[in-house]
């Protein structure tokens, strides 16, 4: 007879879910069966829950919109591409093109100009000419050559100067060249430290150059992938941008083609035991067998306490770990090392930062969200304040966030086309019209730190690397905190923890599948079985 292994899986979101897909996926070769519960506070399982419909399902016109959106690019998610190929999971290329945008709250001239407009397709479709550097040429008497001439040789030097730039990041970001005193800087200090000095640099303006092009581009865009205020991006190890800037190199990007509901349906198919609406309160010694684990669960008819749990897989935000784990603690015997490993497990989460972010489905296409002239716009509008539009009061709204964040709105592409264009924008600094908005969600987003890097290496290690490879690129394995000491003894629950910031690089989906396959691999090992052929992904 097979013997059953009751795991609990705390959180829907993709970390979760994969773990749960993992560990329901049947082993016959093993004899063993994983009784997998799924819990999620919210009432929609996890990676859908901020998700929206609009439109009217009886007219046959409803569009289902991804909240937050959900599009990845090859280079850099090689483990959730072939796991949604192993599910079936329908996904398209989207090779998305962007405006980089200004904000601006002087009186006369509020509103956005377009600095930037990159054409997408991996930079081989090149990059545009805003509106008013096409307009340069046209006067109120009518044409003027030497305009034309003067915004033609503008926009040619800054594509050159552009070009050279990009070049050189690619430079840096290339593995073997990076010197190893590059992993430990932050983003903030490698673009002071890489601005070129020489006289030739400073005497072409290079220097100039190449300062604008990490504030006003890099900055912009990893506020925008990150979904987190410019000072996080310049506090954020440049290590990861750059394998990221590496890794993408010519890559397409790709969003599915059904939502992510047709994601999360593919992944619980065989998942027999979900709590939705059911928030975790408490964890407690099994009464029956202390080797086991009870977890108490806030519902919307009261508390439930669920028994006889061998492995416990944290696959929720950080923040919310730690207090777990510390009423845990609190429970077991003072000089039990299921105990001090659980403490080990509690000063690991506590070094991971979070940011809100704020996601608006809406209609409004005013000046301050998009530019102004829709030649400028593009799949993906960046947005950021001018320094003097930061230093301006405003009044607080839940619907708005500070001018240090680049506000990002995508121009939805629904089908069939609603009546009115549909945008969302990640993190609005300024107001959308409360007459235009079809929803608000907020969300926490992990953000890495030096200090998270440092204990990222509790969760996560690296196993091997070739010379050429970035640490995003290596093999990995569980760090030596996760299982809380189960894959040495059976003398407690095995706790484990995955989502994006327990893996290597930025959090990103990546992270979340890798980590929660690590985690299953763990929990195997603990058990003495072989992980099953659905994690061959």
């Amino acid at each position: 007879m097979s013997r059953t292994v009751r795991v609990a899986v705390v959180g829907s979101g993709l970390a979760g879910l994969t773990a749960a897909y993992l560990l329901a996926a049947s082993h016959p070769e093993n004899d063993i069966a994983f009784d997998v519960h799924l819990f999620e506070k919210a009432p929609t399982l996890g990676m859908d829950a901020s998700s929206v419909s609009i439109g009217n399902a009886a007219l046959g016109q409803e569009w289902r919109i991804d909240v937050p959106m959900r599009s990845f690019q090859g280079g850099y998610y090689p483990r959730l591409i072939a796991l949604y190929t192993k599910l079936g999971v329908a996904f398209r290329q989207a090779d998305f093109s962007y405006s980089f945008s200004r904000f601006s709250q002087v009186e006369k001239s509020a509103g956005l100009r377009t600095t930037m407009i990159y054409n997408g397709a991996s930079g081989s479709r090149g990059v545009g000419r805003p509106a008013w550097m096409q307009d340069m040429h046209l006067s109120q008497k009518g044409y003027n050559a030497a305009r034309r001439v003067v915004a033609l040789m503008l926009f040619i030097l800054s594509t050159a100067q552009l070009f050279v730039c990009y070049m050189r990041l690619v430079l840096f970001a290339f593995p073997p060249a990076r010197p190893e005193r590059m992993n430990a800087m932050t983003f903030g200090e490698w673009a002071a430290d890489t601005v070129p000095r020489n006289f030739i640099a400073r005497a072409l303006l290079f220097d100039t150059a190449w300062t604008s092009f990490t504030q006003d581009v890099l900055i912009p865009l990893f506020s925008a992938v990150c979904t987190a205020p410019e000072e996080a991006v310049n506090a954020h190890p440049v290590e990861e941008f750059l394998d990221y800037i590496w890794l993408t190199l010519g890559t397409h990007h790709y969003v599915v083609v059904h939502g992510v509901r047709d994601v999360v349906r593919r992944l619980t198919a065989n998942v027999k035991h979900v709590h939705l609406s059911a928030r975790i309160v408490g964890l407690h010694p099994d009464p029956s067998d202390a080797r086991l684990v009870s977890l108490e669960c806030s519902t919307q008819t009261g508390t439930v306490t669920h028994h006889g749990f061998h492995h416990i897989i944290f696959a929720t935000p950080a923040t919310r770990v730690g207090p777990l784990l510390s009423s845990y603690a609190a429970s077991l015997p003072p000089d039990s090392h299921t105990r001090h490993a659980v403490m080990e497990q509690m000063s690991c989460v506590e070094a991971f930062s979070y940011t809100q972010t704020i996601v608006i489905n809406h209609t409004d296409s005013s000046r301050t969200l998009l530019p102004p002239d829709p030649r400028d716009r593009r799949d993906l509008n960046l947005v950021t304040a001018e320094r003097s539009a930061r230093a301006a009061p405003s009044p607080w709204s839940p619907h708005r966030v500070s001018r240090s964040h680049t506000m990002a709105t995508q121009v939805l592409a629904l089908t069939p086309a609603p009546a009115a264009p549909v945008f969302q924008t990640t993190n609005p600094f300024v107001d959308v019209r409360a007459d235009r908005i079809l929803s608000v969600a907020s969300l926490e987003r992990a953000v890495l730190t030096p200090r998270a890097k440092a204990a990222l290496a509790g969760l996560y290690r690296e196993t091997r690397r070739a010379w050429w490879q970035s640490a995003a690129e290596a093999d990995s394995a569980l760090g030596p905190l996760q299982g809380a000491g189960r894959r040495e003894s059976d003398a407690g629950p095995g706790i484990w923890i995955c989502g994006s910031y327990a893996h290597v690089g930025i959090p990103l989906l990546e992270g979340c599948v890798v980590s929660a396959r690590n985690v299953y691999g763990g929990i195997c090992q603990s058990e003495g079985v072989r992980p099953g052929e659905a994690s061959i992904f």
